[in-house]
């Protein structure tokens, strides 16, 4: 390449229209860098507390660069987070809720996280390889999980379907760290629940619901034990067994693990099972940055067959199978359910 522009005026060099598009997807790393560096230098938090301010105030109070003060506040108003009126900023309306600490709903660590090296969009290259070596982040808090939403669909649907029959036990096969549990746990408050994870997983997931306001100690209502799909742990028959985002690990073997989780059902108990599924013989659609959400956050492949799942059932002896879809921040998720006969 050296060679090849030896010689060339750069005075009629030509641009190649393909650079624009490169720049334009440059740009948007570069707004996420403004943002971090927003939340970073505690810009929101001083303007919710002193603003509006002008940059004469701004600069000193958070040790800004006075020389680059005004691009910098002008591309955070650009992206949306805050405003201008007769050169004074403040945060745009709304947008305390995400970007001030003294809301549940900060999203700093959100935005930080995405460059733990343990995170696989810190370099996806690094992902993509197979000397990928998964370990988990640190523990968000419940409101920023990135299963948060997932749980809470989920259990929106489940609470109406529950709404006339008393539901005393759950058996919940958990793969968000335990977000389901916790939103079970409240929603259904006369059950006896146990949470089955894997066992290295046990700590992480206690740590989520204590976050929650939930002890799940041997002797409450709700138990952490471990196990898989594929080995539940002994215990009593359940009203009501979920698998949210739990059988990706055993997805070889799946219908060995509904059939051992669907033994532990008692008459007229329920099974529902929330999963991601790849389009017919592992196609893609436009999404692929979903696809890639889904991916980093399971480190698996998605379920696969999602036209045959209901099937399954029947092979257990389950009745009245149905699917619904749950639309969310990652695309649609597959909530696929059905019961075992009263006796």
């Amino acid at each position: 390449m050296d060679m090849e522009l030896r010689g060339i005026d750069p005075a009629t060099l030509e641009e190649p229209a393909a650079v624009a598009a490169v720049r334009q997807l440059n740009d948007g790393f570069k707004n996420y860098q403004v943002m971090l560096a927003g939340f970073r230098s505690g810009l929101f938090d001083w303007l919710q507390s002193n603003g509006p301010a002008e940059r004469s105030a701004i600069g000193p109070a958070l040790n800004l660069r006075g020389a680059h003060l005004a691009g910098f506040l002008q591309a955070l108003e650009d992206i949306g987070l805050l405003t201008r009126q007769d050169n004074a900023y403040s945060l745009a309306p709304g947008m305390e809720t995400v970007l001030c600490q003294d809301s549940p709903w900060h999203q700093a660590e959100v935005v930080n996280e995405l460059l733990d090296p343990d995170n696989g969009w810190s370099a996806l290259d690094r992902f993509m390889s197979n000397d990928w070596t998964p370990r988990k982040p640190p523990l968000p808090a419940p409101l920023r999980h990135p299963y948060a939403g997932e749980a809470r669909r989920l259990i929106s649907t489940l609470a109406p379907r529950f709404k006339n029959k008393t539901v005393r036990s759950i058996l919940c096969f958990d793969g968000g760290d335990g977000m389901f549990a916790a939103a079970a746990w409240r929603h259904f408050p006369e059950a006896r629940m146990t949470v089955v994870v894997p066992a290295e997983a046990q700590q992480r997931v206690r740590r989520m619901l204590a976050d929650c306001g939930i002890d799940c100690g041997v002797d409450d209502r709700c138990s952490v034990l471990p196990g898989t799909p594929m080995d539940p742990p002994p215990g009593e028959q359940v009203d009501l067994a979920v698998l949210f985002h739990a059988l990706y690990t055993v997805r070889r073997t799946t219908n060995d693990a509904l059939a051992a989780v669907g033994a532990r059902l008692a008459p007229g108990g329920e099974l529902h099972c929330a999963h991601w599924f790849c389009l017919e013989a592992c196609d893609t659609a436009p999404g692929g940055l979903r696809d890639l959400d889904k991916a980093v956050l399971t480190d698996s492949h998605p379920m696969c067959h999602v036209e045959t799942f209901c099937d399954r059932f029947a092979k257990i002896d389950l009745v009245d199978a149905g699917r619904e879809d749950l639309i969310g921040e990652y695309g649609v998720t597959k909530l696929h359910y059905a019961r075992r006969p009263e006796d």
